[in-house]
């Protein structure tokens, strides 16, 4: 199946772009897995600066931060040239802070998660509240993992079909990030419309990283597993 290139979202990467004929469906969720060091947070800043900088139709983007300090973010996107600051002021961006308020830090954004209220429900209420703010069609959550390690069987799927279901009523094309392990078998990868694998080995004194898409629902797809290498630039895939 080819979807017209309207219907699908840029990544950001011009080489995964063409593993997917050109880019993520519309509207839907992709699970990026990997472990620590393999770019997962920097995979999904690619997905929401290619949106903001959408030539014809500008595509303002929501990142959830639930592992990391929301400027801490912004400092590391600075070191591949993205100045997530600026897209904020344009309200092209907003970052909603889900780590504060679970460290028992009262949070400063507009967008946050109050101390003592980390849960599910008000994650996703600050999502469509920032999405009715700035009519944002992208979403990352990083790491989606830690919004559902409180959750076990079947009440983590019943979770997870609940975020699924707000997030396609949005209409909003979401990256989940996730630190399961690669033999781990969750959930979010049999509800989400796509899934993508980043794995490294270590050769050596080398660390070759490789990427795979596992799978991608309404359109083909490459199946091959391809290096990539983290640069100043971000991702660079080597096909």
């Amino acid at each position: 199946m080819r979807l017209p290139r309207d219907d699908r979202c840029n990544t950001g990467i011009l080489e995964l772009d063409k593993m997917l004929l050109g880019g993520i469906p519309r509207g839907r969720t992709v699970l990026i897995e990997g472990p620590p060091g393999t770019g997962k947070t920097t995979l999904a800043t690619h997905f929401l600066v290619a949106g903001i900088l959408h030539n014809k139709n500008p595509e303002p983007g929501i990142f959830v931060c639930l592992d990391e300090n929301p400027q801490d973010l912004i400092d590391e996107a600075a070191a591949f040239g993205w100045n997530l600051k600026k897209y904020i002021d344009l309200n092209q961006l907003i970052i909603v802070d889900a780590f504060s308020g679970r460290l028992g830090i009262r949070p400063t954004l507009q967008f946050a998660v109050p101390v003592g209220k980390f849960d599910i429900k008000t994650v996703m209420d600050r999502i469509e509240e920032a999405q009715k703010s700035i009519h944002a069609t992208r979403l990352v959550i990083d790491p989606v993992s830690a919004l559902l390690d409180e959750q076990e069987g079947k009440k983590r799927r019943e979770a997870v079909l609940t975020v699924a279901a707000l997030l396609s009523r949005l209409k909003l094309t979401t990256l989940l990030n996730s630190e399961l392990e690669a033999a781990g078998v969750g959930v979010e990868r049999y509800v989400a419309h796509g899934f993508i694998r980043l794995t490294y080995n270590e050769l050596g004194e080398k660390v070759r990283r490789q990427l795979r898409i596992v799978k991608m629902r309404e359109t083909m797809h490459s199946m091959d597993i391809i290096p990539y290498e983290i640069t100043v630039k971000g991702i660079e895939l080597k096909v």
